[in-house]
């Protein structure tokens, strides 16, 4: 009887597993808290000393690339310099950068760069001015218009002019009669187009030419075609072409308009 009730019986805990056991999950309640207490101090730490440990790395040198012109080297350095000025090598913003140097009208993409241990590489790429429109704006070969003129050279670009909402039409002439008056060497300075379409060509050797819309490409080839047979071999010199007509032109000599003082060119 006494053997069963031993057998039968749970063995009572003993006061040292117990305190184990209890110690136990003190250590697992306070763990958190403890991780918790590192990760902050560690934070602080950082924003302590971090910002002093950064200094050490500041932007030691910008380098604009592909810009050919000082003036527009200049633009890139103004609208870049307070960006840079006050941060380091790690904690500028090269987005920021970007975006600064890609507003700048002139500049048709930018990429932006670290290089260690404190150099910022700007490459950027320019538009290409082909003309000027209007005496306001320049025109670039894709086509777009921008306002830069202070920061270009444009003695040696064409002057077009014409209604607003014709510039594209306008510089489809140019591209077009240039390629026509190639074969004489003569490159169009200046070209006027009215609401109508009637285009004034003023050419690197002073004439000028006139021509309307209609088959306009095969006037100026039949003027070329002159021009290189008979007009080029005349002693007088040429003062204006007038191609409106269906099967010739009128010609005046710069002499005779001299003396009659009458036709403006």
């Amino acid at each position: 009887m006494n053997s069963d009730r031993v057998r039968g019986a749970r063995r009572r805990q003993q006061p040292k597993q117990q305190s184990e056991i209890a110690l136990g999950r003190r250590l697992s309640g306070a763990l958190p808290w403890v991780l918790a207490s590192v990760l902050l101090s560690v934070v602080l730490t950082g924003v302590i000393y971090l910002p002093r440990a950064l200094d050490g790395y500041p932007v030691q040198s910008v380098t604009v690339e592909g810009v050919k012109d000082a003036r527009r080297q200049q633009s890139v350095q103004t609208a870049l310099s307070e960006l840079v000025s006050d941060e380091n090598f790690f904690t500028v913003s090269l987005t920021e950068v970007y975006r600064q140097a890609r507003a700048l009208e002139w500049v048709e993409d930018v990429e932006v760069r670290r290089q260690w241990p404190g150099k910022l590489i700007i490459r950027i790429e320019e538009r290409v001015p082909v003309a000027v429109w209007n005496d306001d704006v320049l025109v670039s070969n894709s086509g777009k218009q921008f306002r830069a003129l202070s920061k270009y050279s444009v003695d040696a670009l064409p002057h077009l002019f014409g209604p607003h909402a014709r510039m594209l039409t306008v510089l489809d002439y140019y591209h077009s009669m240039s390629k026509v008056l190639a074969p004489v060497g003569r490159k169009i300075l200046r070209l006027d187009v009215d609401a109508r379409l009637t285009a004034h060509l003023k050419l690197d050797d002073g004439v000028v030419i006139v021509v309307d819309r209609e088959h306009y490409a095969k006037k100026l080839r039949r003027f070329v075609n002159v021009y290189d047979g008979i007009l080029a071999n005349d002693s007088r010199a040429l003062a204006r072409i007038d191609l409106r007509y269906v099967d010739g032109m009128a010609v005046q000599w710069l002499d005779a308009k001299l003396q009659s003082g009458t036709e403006r060119s």
